[in-house]
């Protein structure tokens, strides 16, 4: 457990232990995945245990969250780091034995054993089914990295891996796209290309972008590289448009020198472009949304592109705009949800609305779910969710968010 969190038990266990008042957070109903049904859920987000708060197997609980701020949860075998997707056949989210769609009226659940490290999970257009990619790690002999893709139908789920690790994903119609910053066996064939060596870190590597799904003759395709080293924590899901991928990077040149950019990656070509992040008057952004803790914790998914530029929630709990071709940035409007040590926010983006997730570790804070339109910045409604640390302990976080389609 982090010290954070250690910290916000702390004072959990002090507050339990000095105070006399009834109990009176309301419980959330725990069922099992075949008992569960979407019904007016409007927005869901899965929990599991912090990675280092124990050894043994934890399950972990998918939250279905209704608008009046009651929930349910949805009892999963457990992930470390789930992430879940929904389409208009339903909401797909995954333990390490089983897939699951849960539709309006039940589950369909397929068995699929897998790691429970998750990457990444994708709907496909037209209904057609759900991508998802696993972490499983280095291989055994130690000659490379190996990630699982799962492929989830009406018919089953399919599992086949791929040669290294795809830390941040792009669904580009229906292909899917990873980049990665472990290449594993790949990483050979980069030796002769200019540049993709460091020359002050020789164990970093570069950046490979590949071609996920469809698998060609059952393997990932390598399609290009890129000269970026030591890259800071990305999003799991990045922004796909006419095969053009685009995302934040912050990371060291060949030469050791830091930048942080906004890169577009075209999956057609190979080639790519980068602009740094400036603010209007053309100067780097100030230190306090730019430095590597402060930016890493900048939230953005999918379908965060809007009319040229990259909409994402900063640090200080703003939501910031990005112009694709230039790299100004500028603030569009304030949450006035704060992440930091002690609290975490996430944001989930729609062609309508933007839905901000807020966490705060001490044990007794509700979670709060702010939907914001997202042509005016203006607050539509504001959710709290209660009882959660009460009920399942102050380990539990959120990992993951969802929303129903056109939401």
């Amino acid at each position: 457990m982090s010290l954070p969190r250690l910290a916000a038990f702390a004072a959990v266990l002090a507050m339990t232990a000095c105070s006399t008042a009834p109990d009176i957070t309301p419980v959330a109903n725990i069922v099992k995945p075949h008992e569960a049904k979407l019904g007016d859920t409007v927005l869901a987000f899965y929990l599991s245990p912090d990675s280092d708060v124990a050894t043994e197997h934890r399950p972990a609980y998918l939250a279905l969250v209704r608008a009046d701020g009651s929930k349910e949860l949805v009892e999963t075998n457990g992930m470390s780091e789930p992430h879940i997707a929904w389409s208009g056949r339903g909401l797909f989210f995954s333990d390490d034995k089983r897939d699951y769609v849960l539709g309006k009226d039940g589950t369909a659940s397929f068995e699929n054993k897998k790691s429970s490290l998750q990457q990444s999970a994708f709907a496909l257009p037209d209904d057609k089914g759900f991508l998802a990619v696993y972490n499983e790690g280095f291989s055994d002999t130690g000659s490379g990295y190996t990630n699982q893709v799962a492929v989830t139908t009406t018919s089953g789920s399919q599992l086949y891996q791929v040669e290294g690790n795809y830390y941040m994903n792009a669904l580009c119609g229906d292909v899917l796209n990873g980049i990665a910053t472990q290449p594993g066996t790949h990483l050979p064939a980069s030796a002769g290309i200019p540049g993709m060596r460091s020359k002050t870190d020789t164990t970093a590597e570069p950046e490979l972008l590949s071609q996920l799904y469809p698998a060609t003759e059952g393997r990932e395709k390598a399609l290009a590289w890129r000269a970026a080293f030591n890259a800071g924590d990305h999003n799991r899901h990045v922004p796909c448009h006419n095969g053009v991928i685009t995302f934040l990077s912050d990371y060291t040149d060949a030469d050791g020198n830091p930048h942080t950019t906004v890169v577009s990656w075209d999956t057609k070509t190979g080639e790519h472009t980068e602009h740094p992040l400036v603010d209007t008057q053309r100067r780097p952004l100030t230190e306090e949304l730019s430095d590597q803790e402060t930016f890493s914790q900048k939230s953005y998914d999918a379908r965060a592109t809007r009319d040229g530029h990259l909409e994402w929630l900063a640090g200080d709990g703003r939501i910031m705009s990005t112009d694709i071709a230039s790299g100004v940035t500028a603030p569009r409007f304030d949450t006035g949800l704060t992440p930091g040590v002690t609290a975490s926010s996430q944001a989930v983006f729609t062609e309508k609305s933007i839905h901000v997730v807020h966490e705060t570790f001490d044990g007794r804070t509700p979670v709060k779910i702010k939907r914001f339109d997202r042509a005016t910045g203006n607050l539509v409604n504001e959710i709290a969710v209660s009882g959660l640390a009460e009920q399942l302990g102050l380990e539990f976080s959120v990992r993951s968010i969802a929303v129903p389609p056109g939401a």
